[in-house]
């Protein structure tokens, strides 16, 4: 207990004489409006770093790059003036107080198109470049397995427990005098009964997750799909993990993050998260791989500098080599060209090919 206690202070004060050197702030997306509140990332010590965030950030949401819009930021994403179906809107964020080294932020939206449903999504950012983290990148590859197994466990405790004192509560309510209550309860067993039936045991990336100042929260989906979120209770896990209980788990990058210390190999090691600059035959490209999915499928977005005009391909990532192809977006021309490259130490090398004449491009982007 004394050891970890001093290994807290020692981090601590770390911290604090570093502090001032990722000076990051985050302000409103202008224009602010009741209805639209986004963040956007400022750095005094290196442009890069904000750069990188707000490009992961609007393009997934507001569907352009930063600055690259006719009249507002917001314009791709609310349609009502259009006469079509479907917008978002975006109440509010919030920075989390965390580690010197990392920039964690959540997103308040809603999205009404069919149905209107409102959500809380996270991100976090290493403030020293800008880069998204993922969870298997903090944590030993030996243990992840392990933890995610630690994770699903807790999250199946918590369905059983409530599964148990909703039986109980069935068996003493009146079906008839109160039956809008036993219907409750009756419904809600049904779903978390099939909730731990049909269960899938997550992987360490399946899971969205947040960083504050003393512990790691780690969050898994409700069981309810839109028609039955009213009887779902539980509705998101949120599992806490305090630093200090991690320590056997975190990998050096993990620990740089998190202790702000030198170790060796403190850095990412996958693409997933990451900007990549370079050339597709003589053309300057941009381009985002913002996450894979766990059948190893991802969307990836690029685009040439000169026209700075987001181009998404599909595909997937497996042993280190992308197979993604790029549509049209008319819905009538269809492929347009494939990519096929390899993800090596920071690097993507491959060919584009183009699907009418089978010329091949050549590929190189570096990380950014």
């Amino acid at each position: 207990m004394k050891l970890n206690k001093a290994f807290g202070i020692m981090a601590l004060l770390v911290q604090l004489s570093v502090g001032q050197t990722n000076q990051i702030s985050v302000k409103n997306l202008n224009p602010a409006t009741d209805d639209y509140l986004f963040p956007e990332v400022h750095s005094t010590s290196n442009s890069k770093i904000a750069e990188k965030i707000n490009i992961f950030l609007q393009l997934q949401y507001l569907q352009h790059l930063p600055g690259v819009y006719k009249k507002n930021p917001f314009e791709k994403v609310t349609y009502n003036d259009q006469k079509l179906n479907g917008s978002f809107t975006f109440y509010g964020w919030n920075k989390e107080e965390t580690p010197v080294n990392i920039l964690s932020l959540s997103l308040n939206c809603e999205y009404s198109g069919a149905y209107l449903e409102g959500y809380e999504s996270h991100h976090n950012f290493d403030a020293r470049n800008g880069n998204t983290i993922l969870l298997s990148d903090i944590i030993k590859p030996n243990q992840q397995l392990n933890l995610a197994k630690l994770i699903n466990q807790k999250v199946k405790r918590e369905i059983t427990a409530f599964l148990s004192e909703t039986r109980k509560n069935l068996q003493t309510t009146d079906s008839i005098k109160q039956r809008e209550l036993f219907d409750r309860y009756s419904a809600q067993i049904d779903l978390y009964e099939n909730c731990l039936t049909d269960y899938t045991e997550y992987q360490l990336d399946d899971f969205n997750f947040y960083f504050t100042q003393n512990q790691l929260n780690v969050l898994r989906g409700r069981c309810s799909s839109h028609v039955n979120r009213a009887i779902d209770d539980l509705y998101e896990f949120d599992i806490p993990f305090d630093y200090t209980s991690l320590k056997e788990y975190l990998s050096d990058y993990g620990k740089s993050l998190l202790y702000n210390t030198h170790v060796n190999n403190a850095k990412s090691m996958s693409p997933i998260g990451k900007i990549f600059k370079g050339t597709i035959g003589k053309n300057a490209v941009t381009m985002v791989i913002p996450q894979i999915n766990y059948d190893s499928s991802l969307t990836i977005t690029y685009w040439y500098d000169k026209y700075k005009t987001p181009i998404e391909c599909h595909g997937t990532l497996k042993n280190n080599h992308f197979y993604l192809m790029e549509q049209s977006t008319d819905d009538i021309s269809g492929l347009i060209g494939i990519i096929e490259a390899d993800w090596n130490n920071g690097s993507i090398k491959g060919v584009w090919i183009n699907q009418k004449t089978k010329k091949e491009y050549s590929i190189a982007l570096t990380t950014y």
